[in-house]
């Protein structure tokens, strides 16, 4: 086992979950690569790019996406918009083995803190943070459907 996989295996263990096959292979052959998500031949979200499988990807999800993830745990963040801040995630709450994956509007996604301060219940704040996110491909080669490669600028 190299260490790549070694480090996929500790993420996968954190979570409790088993990333598609589809995605590893697609990481491992276009990782690096900047992408836009279109729809039709109109751009929907530019320079979108994959975390990297790596020591801080547990720690870079923690700090950066779940205070306004609806469930962190099962919710797992992939890919990000370096132009907007989106957010693309795996979500696993539905289908263990063919996770969908979900969208996250950053400017518009609600704080944890927030949506518990403004929520009589904490079902009502789970609802505000369930708006946090929606659906987007029902799993991940779907997903890569809607991505057109970025041209290279070097």
């Amino acid at each position: 086992m190299n260490d790549a996989d070694a480090k996929v295996i500790r993420i996968q263990q954190h979570y409790g979950i088993q990333f598609p096959q589809g995605y590893l292979d697609f990481i491992q052959l276009h990782g690096g690569m900047s992408f836009d998500r279109m729809q039709g031949t109109e751009v929907q979200d530019w320079d979108i790019r994959f975390h990297l499988l790596d020591d801080q990807f547990i720690a870079n999800n923690a700090e950066l996406v779940d205070e306004v993830n609806p469930d962190p745990q099962w919710i797992i963040p992939i890919v990000w918009s370096v132009s907007s801040g989106n957010n693309y995630l795996l979500d696993y709450r539905q289908n263990k083995e063919t996770p969908s994956v979900l969208f996250m509007e950053h400017e518009l996604a609600m704080v944890r803190e927030d949506a518990e301060s403004e929520a009589d219940t904490s079902e009502e704040a789970q609802r505000f943070m369930e708006e946090n996110v929606q659906p987007i491909a029902t799993h991940f080669e779907a997903f890569v459907t809607l991505l057109q490669a970025r041209p290279s600028l070097g």
